[in-house]
This record gives structure tokens, sequence and C-alpha cells, in this order.
């Protein structure tokens, strides 16, 4: 999304919320009510009388821009992983479920072992076999090389032929390679009878780690291989957040800069992590990389899957004007952009945070359009040219203000409270104005 879509969506949301928060800030004011009778903004109400419109404001300041990029990034818990059976069978039982923990070597799936025990049994048998072939053929041969002993004296004493001990000669040899194999067997029975060990102990599927167990996708009776994902276990007290950042990117972001994490899921929460490490190695089809956050997870906020807004911190621009973004508007007739000037609306007119019996909109005032130049772009300021320190800026309305509207009224508000609705999604702020009008309708009631 671009600077100016992002502007133009946010003025769009400013001007759908603008005319609710009036009613509710002065609903009791009949002077001001009057005053927003029907009729075109800036032009004339009933009887001829000019319709003076309302609008927002805030004071332009001086400083500068956090330099920030704001990303897209994927949670996964810190240690996760998936759990596959190794060995194929139906399951019989299943001892825990989503959200339980569990330790690591814990049971979490028992498959039918029948077939296995038997295998095991077979191998079991199979071995004892191999080693007493063994143990024949070990005996063989030490008859053989007795009779050979016995060939070579008779020899030594030409009582007994060469040819008779060259044929007893081989076969001890022979009965030697005999030994050789019936021990090669052996060690492969003892291999196959562990691997039947191993296959029936994996009958039960065990937790390779600690953690919360979730994606449970295991049912008794279901038939299961090595290739069916059963469960999903992560340490949730630390999670990981993956951000894929781009070629340009690479040129800025480092390892260690802070990074503020959002979610639409809890507004009114940030936390403040910092990059922990980035892999040099572009995909050759996207140009991306990974970043990694790691970080703890406080009290459970973050989720293994769920996504949430990464604003990378970078530096600080140089000092410039400071405006809201919801300031800057742009004359749909014209093209230009700007914003809408107007004069001090006096001290006794305190930003609507802090009213407290002062009036909350200011008498008509004169208004002005003054084109800016964008000098540094934030995420909910700019710094620009045209537009003076002090100067009062409107912020929501200016669409009131087409056409040579002289003068306006103003409802001052204050630059932080400003930010906050701005970092707040629609539906938040219609929750405020609802909360609002609650409570002046207790109040009149009591």
């Amino acid at each position: 999304m671009t600077h100016q879509s992002a502007i133009n969506r946010l003025t769009r949301t400013w001007l759908l919320v603008f005319g609710l928060s009036l009613l509710v800030a002065c609903g009791s004011e009949q002077e001001q009510a009057a005053d927003n009778r029907p009729g075109r903004p800036g032009g004339f109400g009933p009887g001829g009388a000019q319709v003076i419109p309302a609008v927002e404001v805030v004071e332009a300041r001086r400083g500068a821009l956090p330099l920030e990029e704001r990303l897209t990034g994927r949670v996964s818990a810190r240690s996760q992983t998936e759990i596959y059976p190794e060995v194929a069978g139906p399951i019989t039982e299943i001892y825990i479920d989503n959200g339980d923990f569990v330790n690591e070597g814990d049971p979490l799936v028992q498959l039918r072992d029948d077939e296995y025990v038997e295998r095991y049994q077979q191998a079991q048998a199979g071995l004892e076999i191999a080693r007493a072939q063994t143990r024949q053929a070990e005996a063989s041969l030490q008859v053989l090389e007795s009779q050979m002993r016995r060939v070579q004296e008779l020899t030594t004493r030409q009582l007994e032929t060469a040819s008779a001990l060259e044929s007893i000669q081989v076969e001890v040899e022979v009965a030697r390679a005999n030994v050789d194999l019936r021990e090669a067997q052996e060690s492969q029975a003892q291999s196959i009878l562990e691997e039947r060990r191993l296959q029936l102990l994996n009958t039960t599927v065990r937790a390779p780690i600690s953690g919360t167990v979730g994606q449970r996708n295991a049912e008794r009776g279901q038939i299961v291989n090595t290739g069916s994902r059963l469960f999903l276990i992560g340490d949730m007290d630390e999670v990981r957040i993956e951000v894929l950042i781009t070629e340009r990117q690479l040129n800025f972001i480092r390892e260690g800069m802070t990074v503020n994490l959002y979610s639409e899921n809890w507004p009114d929460v940030v936390l403040e992590s910092e990059i922990s490490r980035i892999s040099p190695f572009l995909d050759t089809n996207t140009l991306r990389t990974q970043a990694y956050i790691d970080m703890a997870n406080p009290d459970g906020l973050m989720r293994p899957g769920m996504f949430l807004n990464v604003d990378v911190l970078y530096g600080e621009s140089a000092e410039a004007v400071l405006i809201p973004n919801s300031a800057l508007y742009r004359n749909p007739r014209t093209g230009e952009e700007g914003v809408y000037v107007m004069s001090p609306p006096g001290e006794e007119f305190r930003p609507v945070v802090e009213v407290d019996g002062a009036p909350a909109v200011s008498p008509p005032a004169a208004v002005r359009f003054v084109p800016v130049t964008v000098i540094a772009s934030g995420r909910m300021a700019s710094g620009v040219r045209g537009v003076q320190e002090g100067e009062w800026v409107v912020t929501v309305g200016q669409n009131m203000l087409t056409g040579n509207v002289p003068e306006a009224r103003a409802r001052v508000m204050d630059w932080n409270h400003m930010m906050t609705l701005q970092r707040m999604q629609s539906r938040d702020i219609f929750d405020i104005i609802d909360a609002a009008r609650d409570d002046r309708n207790n109040a009149a009631e009591s």
C-alpha cells in the first residue's frame, strides 16, 4: 500500500467517524446543534443562515520522525515440532488432547502392537538359531583343526602323505569360513532383533520435547502411517517470529535493531523486541530472505500460526515540522496535496482529552489551504515543508472545507491522543463513541 493510499483510507475512516463523534461531544450544546442543522457545509441552511463546518485540529510540532519499515511476521513456537508415528497401525489409545502440556517422553498415542510383538518374538527365535549355528560351526572347526594337527605330526614322521595334509588343511579353511559366515548371520539376526524391538517400542508414540499440544489429528481406530501427522507440540513460553525482507531492505535492516509488534487482536498492546538474526541467502525466485525475532511470550499473547505487524526501527529522519498523516489532504479536483491551516483557537480551548468545563468547539475562525511538500513519511506522522511549527492543522473534516470555505469551528485534539486514535481500528473508534454516548445519556438521566 502506498503512502497516499494509506492517507486516503485513513481520511475516509475519520470522515465516517467524525460526524458521530461531534454528536457525542456536542449533543448538549444548543447553539452548536443549531449551527449544524441540515445544510451544505460551508453553504446556507434553512432561512439563509450560513452553516459553519466543525473540524478537528492539532498543533504542528517540530521533531524527528522515527524511520521504520512495516513488515508482516508469522509466529511459531521457539521449540515446535510435528508428531508423526514411526510405524504404521491402527490407534488403540490416545492419552492427550489439544491444550495439554506434556513432558519429553510422555506417551501420546498407542498403536496396536500385536503384529510387532509377533515379529519381535520371531526375531528372537532367529537370533537363537543363528547362535546355535555359530556354535555348531565352531565345534566342526575345532574337530578339523585337531585332525589337522595329528596329520601334520604323522607327516613329520613320514607316516602320512603330503596330499593328505593338504586335504585336511583345505577342510579347515572351509570350516573357518563357515564360522565367519555363521557369526555374520548371528550379527544380522541381532540387528533384526534390535530393529523389531524399536518397532515394538515405537507403537507407543512419545513426546520428543516438552510443550503444549495442538492441532490434534488422531482418533481411536484411525489407521496411521509414517506420513500421518498426529499433533503439533511447541513450547509456548518462547516464540519465534519469521519476517521476510527484500534485497532493498537488507541495505538498512540489521541484526539487533529494535522492532515493535502489533496485532488487531490486542490493539492496546505494543511488544518490543529486536531482530535476533538474518539469513544471508536470498531466495532465487522471490529475492527475499528471512529475519528472525526470538522473544518471550508474555501472557501467551502470541499463538503459533498468527500474523503480526512488525515495525522495524532503523533510525531517525532529520528534524522537520511534523503533522499527523490524517492532516494531509489531496484536492480531488486539482490533485494538489496540502493541509488546511486554522487560526489558533485560543488557550481556553484545550484538547478534548483535557476538557473539564471548557468549550469543546471554538467560535468560527479563519481557515486556508496551504500546499506542502512531504520530506519524510512515518507510519503516524509526516515531516513537511510549507507549514510552520505551532500552526493548527485540520485532521478531520477537510472535505467540508473545499470550495474556498473561509472559516470553520475547531475541536482541539491532543497530539498524543491523535496518534493513539490513528493506531486504532475503525471498530475501536466506534466502541469509544458508543461508550461516550452511553455516559452522556446516563448523566442526562441522573
